[in-house]
């Protein structure tokens, strides 16, 4: 609970470059921390001292999805603003707020505890049910994000590992997956057990549920923050179609590029390229895809690899460590180089070195 708070209130109130985005996860996190305080409050028996602390809403379940989706767009998608129009998607939660009503008009008119009330075994099944679904559907629209967003970033940045959400699909995925396990167990409860398993017998759910949004929150908050050097949406034009034009503009591109030597850039992407060559990006990404029948990264990344290759064939750079040749030629990240030269050439940096010396 107060970790989660913790993260939370840093994501919502701190001043960064992706506050907007932080705030929607802020409030996912406080959703959970509310919850905790919900689950901690009927396990020590809280409600039966003081009845009327169940008349404070504190289950915003129905919140959670949506709010983890909108973090995602709005992290992945600069263009994209929070308007009017995207509050229906929580308006569910005001079918949590009128489920919280009748279990507490119920209580009260029958003087018992909340917990006890016929709405509360009827009603609460209901809503867990909906907010499973709702953060299982809601997590497959943020994880199909990412990978549009991924997609994005391999045609328009030459390096882009330093932009990449891995890390957030990884954990998104998890945390669906772990949603999926709330279904067995609300089954067996509901099913077999007549809604009587106790808050402990929920514990191992609680406790992951805790740990994932916590770890979640953690790395948004503690990753240094990147300001992507375009929009991710650019005005659509018409495809071009593969024709002998496109082959010969393709055949142009090659040769300014090794002329060039564009690919020595860093952090070249595919609208300083285009600004560079006086052709609109759109125009530019079209030869490279239907042309080339590549991605920019993948058709620049190319280029820097065969670059690294033709270094360590020459004795003058011997002096030189893997990492450095590779930051020579464009590389920014040793990860990326180790990938994308395995990709290229079928082997990994390091054995293809060992096999120049053999």
């Amino acid at each position: 609970m107060f970790i989660g708070l913790t993260f939370s209130l840093l994501l919502i109130f701190s001043k960064r470059i992706n506050q907007n985005a932080n705030r929607f996860l802020g409030f996912a996190a406080l959703v959970i921390v509310l919850w905790n305080i919900w689950v901690l409050s009927h396990d020590l028996d809280f409600f039966r001292y003081a009845p009327q602390f169940y008349l404070l809403p504190l289950n915003f379940s129905l919140a959670l999805g949506p709010s983890l989706y909108f973090y995602t767009k709005s992290i992945s998608d600069v263009s994209f603003a929070f308007s009017k129009k995207n509050w229906i998607h929580f308006v569910p939660v005001a079918l949590e707020l009128i489920v919280h009503a009748i279990i507490s008009i119920e209580a009260l008119d029958k003087t018992i505890l909340a917990t006890s009330t016929s709405a509360f075994f009827v009603l609460i099944p209901i809503v867990q049910i909906l907010a499973i679904c709702s953060v299982i559907v809601y997590s497959a629209f943020a994880l199909k994000e990412i990978k549009r967003y991924h997609s994005w970033l391999n045609d328009n940045y030459s390096n882009s590992s330093q932009y990449s959400l891995g890390w957030l699909y990884r954990l998104l995925f998890i945390f669906a997956l772990f949603w999926c396990l709330w279904i067995p167990y609300i089954l067996v409860d509901y099913l077999v057990f007549n809604f009587k398993l106790d808050i402990p017998d929920y514990y191992p759910l609680y406790i992951l549920m805790s740990i994932i949004t916590i770890w979640i929150s953690a790395e948004a908050y503690l990753k240094p923050e990147v300001i992507l050097l375009g929009p991710k949406t650019e005005p659509e034009i018409e495809k071009l179609v593969p024709n002998d034009d496109v082959v010969e503009k393709a055949g142009w591109l090659i040769d300014q590029m090794e002329h060039n030597l564009y690919y020595l850039n860093p952090e070249l992407t595919l609208t300083a390229l285009a600004s560079s060559l006086d052709v609109h990006p759109n125009k530019l990404s079209n030869i490279i895809n239907e042309g080339i029948g590549k991605s920019f990264s993948d058709f620049v990344n190319e280029y820097r690899t065969k670059a690294v290759v033709a270094r360590l064939k020459n004795p003058e750079y011997n002096h030189i460590t893997l990492l450095g040749i590779s930051y020579e030629c464009g590389f920014n990240s040793k990860t990326t180089f180790n990938r994308v030269f395995k990709e290229v050439m079928g082997v990994t940096p390091f054995e293809y070195k060992k096999s120049l010396s053999a």
